[in-house]
């Protein structure tokens, strides 16, 4: 009996120092005015931009919405159309003697860091509606890129909403530089998507996303805080210092890793390793969707889109890039895909090639904004002009040759 008294003398004694400790940290937090709330979470029903919730690929545009992007790039007005992307309004019924091209990307070719006219696809359009073999079709190159997309969600795509509006051909417009790490969850950090794994030989869908909760999505933004009711975290100094701590260390760590993670594309993947399944897994999903193209009567091609590192014009600086990281050039990933095509009976075309020889003929940088990454990032206006007008002229040239056969 006595024993069990001293517990709870202990026990009380323990919670009460531990009661008054709090107190004393929450009041002396907020004399010192030291305060970092929470952003709003998913569930607290803010409305995220101009993005919603997708069932089959974890987010996408949300219909007929609208924002206003201050971001990289020019400002401008976003609007997305009817069937949620960010393109213009286009009907489900295809056009008597039209000719459809839809392009699968992510943020090159959503591309918000232009205007909507100024982007690659509706450059590509107005130009393939002056190539002579198309002048009496109504030419539309319709974008469906995502920005943050991977293979697996833009081929969820391609089955879910771009057989609507019928189309002769498709693109996948590929981004060596994250699509592969998107494609396979061990490299991934931001899990609100459906991935492909390999069972028995076969590529299956993993759509455990569905079942995630908002603080498991990525393990760099967020804290173990945030699980937690929300109220408690709102209203708790010492909670929201501890996430902030914890939130600072994970985007130190993520810095760390970059060159691991975000870099490593450039390499041909040793065996056993990561980057040897992730390839494995994409080039999986694109021949998947190639035979699902081909099985609905339409063409199907692949576009490598460039990394700015590949075409920067100071060729000193992009060589002193390479030899850190080892490697004999900074096109692996292209000529992989390319000779994968060769294998495949895919048609591949790639951009950076095309895009370097530009820049260093004119000494100007087809990637990068004022207000971002100088000659970094995405595209530029320049570079979505360049890259309209070259891919133009190859499909006209394509349609040209197919006419003469």
């Amino acid at each position: 009996m006595k024993k069990l008294k001293n517990l709870a003398i202990n026990l009380g004694l323990t919670v009460s120092t531990l009661i008054f400790a709090v107190t004393v940290g929450e009041i002396g937090l907020r004399i010192a005015k030291i305060e970092t709330p929470p952003p709003p979470r998913e569930d607290s029903n803010q409305e995220l931009l101009y993005t919603a919730k997708d069932p089959n690929r974890g987010w996408a545009g949300n219909p007929n919405a609208t924002a206003f992007w201050q971001g990289e790039g020019i400002p401008s007005e976003l609007k997305m159309n009817s069937g949620g992307f960010r393109d213009y309004e286009r009907s489900k019924t295809k056009p008597e003697n039209g000719l459809r091209i839809a392009l699968l990307g992510d943020s090159f070719t959503e591309a918000i860091h232009v205007k909507l006219e100024d982007t690659y696809g509706a450059i590509m359009e107005q130009r393939l509606q002056q190539c002579p073999v198309l002048k009496d079709r109504k030419v539309e190159v319709m974008n469906f890129g995502v920005q943050g997309y991977g293979t697996a969600q833009e081929l969820m795509t391609l089955r879910h909403h771009v057989w609507d509006y019928a189309p002769d051909l498709v693109i996948l417009v590929f981004y060596a530089g994250n699509d592969l790490r998107n494609n396979y969850r061990a490299l991934e950090h931001d899990h609100l998507r459906p991935y492909f794994v390999y069972k028995d030989g076969q590529l299956v869908e993993d759509m455990s996303f569905r079942d995630l909760n908002f603080w498991e999505r990525d393990r760099y933004n967020f804290s173990i805080v945030d699980s937690l009711p929300f109220w408690s975290v709102q209203n708790s100094r010492i909670l929201q210092l501890i996430r902030k701590v914890d939130i600072d260390a994970k985007r130190r760590q993520f810095e760390k890793d970059y060159s691991e993670i975000n870099l490593a594309f450039y390499k041909e993947p040793q065996p056993d390793y990561d980057w040897e399944e992730t390839w494995k897994v994409t080039e999986g999903l694109i021949k998947l969707m190639r035979d699902e193209v081909y099985d609905q009567g339409a063409d199907f091609m692949l576009i490598t889109a460039s990394d700015s590192y590949q075409v920067l014009p100071d060729i000193q600086k992009r060589d002193g890039f390479r030899k850190s990281l080892n490697v004999p050039n900074l096109f692996y990933p292209d000529i992989r895909l390319k000779n994968f095509g060769k294998e495949e009976n895919i048609p591949v075309y790639n951009l950076a090639g095309p895009i370097w020889d530009e820049a260093k003929k004119t000494g100007k940088c087809l990637h990068g904004f004022d207000n971002a990454v100088p000659c970094g990032g995405h595209w530029n206006i320049g570079g979505h002009k360049f890259v309209g007008e070259i891919m133009a002229n190859y499909l006209c040239e394509r349609y040209t040759a197919k006419l003469r056969k």
